[in-house]
């Protein structure tokens, strides 16, 4: 890109009846000191019963409907309408954490060699002890297995720097563990660009694609999004509850497709994961060297996040198995 001219966002959100927390990212997004003529805002709606549409139509959107209604697949169909130089894929639960967010994003898009960008997540007052869990390490289940590979906080320990500049760093993903970086928390991507076949549920897959092509992904610490991603820890096992059973009864979850191409490490660490979450005693040990090593008053919560993710994962799996075995019963005349 060239520096006298500004990189034209295509901010792409899909939306179902979040009426209640989208102004606060939009407004964010207005707030902006970025050229009002380089923001694109381009929202996926799947059908919202409340007053989404016309709170994004208010902020200036374009609203498109998303008949599959489901956010990955809305972040699609919006990519393929987009018409700036880069897209950002947000989440309703996303807040630019001040006016020069999007100039920040847009720096390492001056050197031609970087595909793609994401930012820092950080944690406000509002938040609480699982949205700062989840913001420092990801849920449980993908912080046990993708490990220091999960949050940027880690990077530094996992991965080799192939540059530093003063707005961001590039590190070389391809030659380390996968790491876990997702769309929807305002990944930045040059455009045109179009989903992978096989990924149009996945999140976390066209990042993983991009890494094995070789491409580069900057990392902008100075750019920091708020994530207010759970409202506690009966909100995350109500949003994650279904998610489990999901995966224990469809082959064809993403998760799955992940696994198949990661490596033997992580695999293993996915299936031991249901047995470590409970055990309480290797959560708590894996909290105190963490805490000793990061200074992160994150892991003090982990064996407790990490014991209530556990049993809801066998609650459902005893659920499951009980529903199995109700319909395998021969039935009987009244």
């Amino acid at each position: 890109m060239s520096e006298s001219k500004p990189v034209r966002f295509s901010l792409i959100l899909p939306t179902l009846n979040e009426e209640w927390r989208l102004p606060l990212l939009l407004d964010s997004i207005r707030r902006q000191r970025y050229p009002r003529e380089s923001i694109e805002l381009l929202v996926a709606d799947g059908g919202s019963t409340d007053g989404t549409v016309a709170v994004a139509r208010e902020f200036g959107a374009t609203v498109s409907h998303n008949p599959i209604g489901r956010a990955e697949p809305g972040a699609g169909i919006l990519l393929q309408r987009a018409t700036g130089d880069v897209g950002v894929l947000l989440a309703a639960d996303n807040v630019f954490s001040d006016e020069l967010f999007l100039d920040k994003l847009a720096r390492p898009f001056a050197d031609s060699g970087v595909a793609a960008a994401f930012p820092a997540l950080i944690n406000t007052a509002r938040d609480g002890a699982t949205t700062r869990y989840f913001n420092a390490f990801s849920d449980p289940f993908n912080h046990f297995v993708y490990g220091g590979a999960t949050s940027p906080a880690s990077y530094h320990r996992t991965f080799r720097v192939k540059r530093t500049t003063p707005d961001y760093i590039v590190y070389d993903f391809a030659a380390g563990p996968t790491p876990l970086i997702a769309l929807a928390q305002a990944f930045a991507i040059r455009l045109p660009y179009q989903k992978p076949a096989g990924t149009d549920e996945d999140d976390v897959a066209p990042v993983e694609t991009l890494i094995a092509q070789g491409r580069e992904i900057a990392f902008v610490p100075d750019a920091r999004l708020e994530h207010h991603t759970v409202g506690g820890i009966g909100d995350a096992l109500r949003k994650f509850g279904p998610r489990f059973r999901a995966r224990m009864t469809d082959t064809a979850q993403p998760m799955w497709g992940r696994l198949r191409s990661t490596g033997r490490a992580q695999r293993l660490r996915a299936y031991l994961w249901p047995f470590y979450s409970v055990s309480f005693v290797f959560p708590s040990a894996s909290a105190v060297y963490g805490l000793i090593r990061d200074r992160r008053s994150e892991w003090l919560y982990h064996p407790f996040v990490s014991a209530a993710f556990g049993f809801e994962f066998w609650k459902q799996a005893v659920m499951l198995a009980f529903a199995r075995l109700n319909d395998g019963r021969p039935r009987t005349a009244d």
